[in-house]
């Protein structure tokens, strides 16, 4: 759409007087928030907690709640690890190697910590119910592990219950191999001082495990209650075939205990170390050999308060642990144990694993079958009941891979307990600590990002929560208790050293001044949502009134948005007050660094879209068209929270009122609408011309040594960097689109509004309408271009120029000029091409609210575009997880491969939602 010659006049920043007049009464409620915030941001100290009851107090955490989810396979960043939730947890984890190979020691063959550098085939949870169940396959070259994990609780168990952990050792299928044994390693420490010292084989020596259980360690940790419930390790063999008479021996068993005193945070985050150093140690005493054996020495401390085991096994092998905690006597373990390794255990892991295929099955199993399943009964035979039969495939491929995705996402969940570093004076200056406090939250990667992030946690509990309700709210209410008193979140949180030791030190401290997408409000939403629907229900009449479960779940959720509010309301404000842009209405990401020489891009990390294009030459004049729409869909959610609340309509009507000014399709086609593209855009002072050179630099010398020559890369700007809308298309631009700020076409004046907008671009538009209502996310009213700026807006979406692959959205248009451009000399392109799956996702929840509200023309091609995007979604991501055996980060846009960190556990999940259509 070209512009046209005798335009209105253009003001400040391309913006038009007549809107910059008229803006300045529509921007009244803005201001208001922008006027509280500020105030509200001087009270207190950075590093002071709000003043308001913890969300996390709710009587539904109670303590029969949290002796429930005590134990857990808490420990995110290890292939597997179970820990307590508490500040000085319990805690456990498993190595494995190979004994038999000096490769182990030379190149550090030890599996412990989740990490993409192993290489491992593939690994992941098939099945995770979040709270007790979980059942986890590791590829590991010629190694395949199937680990088990279940939680029990009997009446002779102690806080947190009992846990069970199995473990088949098998072959790869297919792949001839050398390797006869592997060790596994299960050790357990204490980040307390424990409660009376261990004993490490207290039944006697163990050299080898047998059908029948065997005690490896005992003690009592403060960890499992006030008076330090006692508890133990126990180890069996099962019977395999051969038979374990058949062999030499049984699984042997070598061990070590340790006291960490004066080391323990080091000694437990570096304990593959020392079982390494610890057994070269033994193999360095030992008499000469033509074998090459690694074993633990076999050897325990009295104050002992980390223990390792070393069990290794002839392949094929299966071996059970199981912990047992209680308050009282532990004498006679025999009864017991007999449900909790062996053949007792292999009914209630079967149990488990019915139980979470049926609760998937009813939570969205039908959606799934739903979408997929064909219109017509198939054939008996024929090319069509081939079709038949390879549809069928596909289906049962995409379930697995929805129960895979759920699953990680639940196996990946982690418990954190520190403080954030924030940075309180000047760059450069010492960081302050944040209060000491716990995170129960999902992590994006296991492998990668092994700790909380703000705008994922949002995506995630859209997921969470249809799943498990009372657990999501577990997880929002941690993060909302991180909210300090000027209203503040730090976005990521590395909090403990076990966190922190996976961090790079330029990443760990955080600024008070910076944001996040707050997605959050996304599943806080959902919750004000089904409050209002429940009381349409009531006040129609015609639906049955909810069983006595159904009322106490929506009784839960109104407590916990009660209780959540006052954070919300300070968290809304902060962004007000500190993000606001030069414009009224308009919104600024901080963060970005203008004096970023080696980037060819300066990186916007606070958007979440990091290395995105935004204006070449970042200023305070920039206005973000994402956060724009970010503060749109919060605003109507503060609106809809408080009205589904009751609050008066002197609180909520602010909210209306500010949600009705950013949703006016009007202020926003004047502030981002670039009339010669017809796209929505960013805003600030920009050029094209600019790439990365390669300079030379004399670096001076040390120690006496001669100055040196260095090739660094650095920006060059050949262009004059001018006020205008940044010409790169993207996902940015798709944000009207996905907050639903466009019009349905079934608003009243949509016709007169299209005719001006075609006649004379946004700002005839804008002339041409009377702005639009408080309705937020319906699209403002009859205040825009009407359904041709919709249609026009999913013409583009579905252009194969731009954005659309055979993939799914790519992240970057492929005209644009930074497409699949490096931001340095060490970083490949991220936010710059590839397909990104919560983007995705919000889009395609955008396009099924227009099909289903959209006037005919908007609703067919809304409904075209979702359906064909969505199938292409999935065929990506279904295939990609059986040939690669992981969920990725991103998948590129060409050749529809994952790429980057994997497994991806988080928002890569909501391929779940994707395949039951549950937006």
């Amino acid at each position: 759409m070209a512009p046209k010659k005798g335009d209105k006049k253009k003001g400040l920043g391309g913006v038009p007087i007549t809107y910059i007049a008229g803006a300045l009464l529509a921007a009244v409620a803005a201001a208001f928030f922008a006027w509280r915030g500020r105030t509200h941001f001087t009270k207190g100290p950075i590093l002071t907690p709000l003043k308001a009851p913890k969300v996390t107090d709710l009587l539904e955490f109670d303590a029969a709640y949290k002796d429930r989810m005590l134990w857990g396979s808490y420990r995110s960043g290890l292939y597997f690890g179970m820990r307590t939730r508490t500040p000085k947890g319990l805690v456990s984890g498993l190595m494995w190697f190979d004994p038999d190979d000096f490769q182990t020691l030379q190149q550090y063959r030890v599996r412990h910590e989740a990490n993409q550098g192993d290489g491992l085939g593939s690994y992941g949870w098939k099945r995770h119910d979040g709270r007790n169940y979980g059942q986890q396959v590791l590829v590991d070259g010629d190694y395949n592990i199937t680990l088990s994990m279940l939680k029990t609780f009997g009446e002779d168990s102690g806080p947190g219950g009992d846990w069970s952990l199995r473990l088949q050792l098998r072959r790869t299928s297919g792949m001839p191999t050398q390797r006869r044994r592997i060790s596994v390693v299960i050790y357990i420490g204490d980040e307390d001082t424990p409660r009376e010292p261990w004993q490490v084989l207290p039944d006697g020596e163990v050299a080898d495990l047998r059908p029948e259980p065997a005690t490896l360690l005992s003690g009592a940790s403060s960890a499992l209650g006030r008076g330090g419930a006692k508890w133990a390790l126990h180890a069996m063999e099962l019977a395999t075939e051969p038979p374990a008479s058949a062999r030499a021996r049984g699984c042997r068993v070598d061990y070590l205990g340790m006291s960490t005193e004066g080391h323990k945070p080091d000694y437990l985050l570096r304990v593959r170390d020392v079982l390494l150093s610890t057994m070269y140690e033994r193999l360095q005493r030992q008499p000469p050999s033509d074998k090459f054996r690694l074993y633990l020495p076999n050897g325990a401390t009295t104050s002992s308060d980390l223990a390792l085991f070393q069990v290794t096994c002839v392949i094929p092998s299966t071996v059970d642990f199981a912990f047992t905690s209680t308050s009282g006597d532990m004498s006679d373990y025999s009864e017991r144990l007999e449900g909790l390794v062996g053949p007792g255990l292999d009914g209630p892991l079967a149990a488990a694993e019915r139980a979470f295929d049926q609760r998937f099955d009813r939570v969205f199993g039908e959606g799934i079958a739903r979408a997929l399943q064909p219109q017509q009964p198939p054939p008996a035979d024929g090319p069509e009941a081939a079709a038949a039969a390879a549809a069928a495939s596909e289906a049962a491929a995409t379930v697995e891979t929805a129960k895979a995705a759920l699953s990680n996402l639940l196996g990946s969940m982690g418990y954190f307990y520190g403080s954030s570093l924030v940075r309180t004076g000047p760059p450069g200056s010492e960081p302050a600590a944040y209060w000491p406090a716990a995170l129960f939250t999902a992590v994006p990667s296991r492998s990668f990002f092994p700790r909380g992030f703000l705008w994922d946690e949002g995506f995630h509990q859209l997921l969470l929560q249809r799943w498990d309700a009372q657990l999501s709210r577990d997880v929002v209410a941690h993060w909302l208790d991180l909210i300090n008193s000027q209203g503040w979140i730090p976005r990521e949180q590395i909090l403990g050293e076990e966190a922190r030791s996976r961090v790079p030190a330029e990443f760990v401290v955080q600024d008070p001044t910076h944001a996040n997408p707050p997605s959050l409000f996304l599943p806080i939403a959902h919750m004000a949502a089904q409050l209002v629907a429940a009381r349409a229900a009531e006040a129609d009449g015609a639906a049955a009134a909810p069983d006595a479960e159904a009322a106490a779940e929506l009784e839960r959720v109104g407590a916990f948005l009660r209780r959540a509010w006052p954070r919300l309301a300070a968290w809304y404000n902060w962004f007000n007050s500190t993000q606001a842009g030069p414009l009224p209405g308009s919104f600024r990401w901080h963060g970005r660094d203008p004096a970023a020489a080696a980037e060819l891009n300066p990186k916007t990390l606070t958007s979440g879209l990091d290395d995105y294009p935004r204006a070449s030459h970042p200023d305070g004049s920039e206005r973000h068209l994402d956060l724009r729409c970010w503060m749109a869909l919060t605003s109507q959610a503060m609106y809809d929270i408080g009205s589904s609340l009751g609050l008066p309509p002197a609180v909520v009507g602010r909210y209306a009122a500010a949600a009705g000014a950013l949703s006016d399709l009007r202020p926003l086609l004047a502030l981002h609408f670039d009339e010669g593209r017809a796209a929505f855009a960013d805003w600030g002072t920009h050029t094209e011309e600019v790439a990365l050179e390669v300079k030379s630099i004399v670096v001076p010398g040390e120690d006496g040594q001669p100055p040196q020559h260095r090739d660094v890369s650095e920006r060059v700007s050949r262009g004059w960097p001018l006020p205008q809308y940044v010409p790169q298309y993207g996902y940015v631009s798709l944000f009207p689109l996905i907050m639903r700020l466009l019009p349905t076409g079934n608003e009243p004046n949509a016709t007169s509004a299209a005719a001006a907008a075609a006649a004379g671009g946004a700002a005839a538009a804008a002339a041409a309408t009377g702005g639009g209502s408080a309705g937020g996310a319906a699209g403002g009213g009859a205040g825009g271009a009407g359904a041709e700026l919709t249609l026009q807006q999913l013409q583009q979406l579905t252009d194969p120029s731009l954005l659309w692959s055979e993939h799914g959205l790519r992240s970057l248009a492929k005209s644009a000029s930074l497409y699949k451009k490096r931001n340095t000399a060490d970083d490949p392109p991220y936010w710059r091409g590839q397909i990104w799956i919560n983007v995705n996702y919000l889009v395609l929840r955008s396009l099924s609210y227009y099909a289903r509200a959209g006037s005919p023309e908007v609703a067919a091609a809304a409904g075209a575009a979702h359906d064909e995007l969505r199938r292409r979604l999935l065929r990506t991501l279904v295939g990609g997880y059986k040939r690669q055996g992981y969920l990725y980060e991103q998948y590129d846009d060409e050749t529809g491969r994952g790429t980057s960190s994997h497994p991806f556990t988080g928002w890569t999940a909501l391929v779940t939602l994707i395949a039951a259509q549950e937006y």
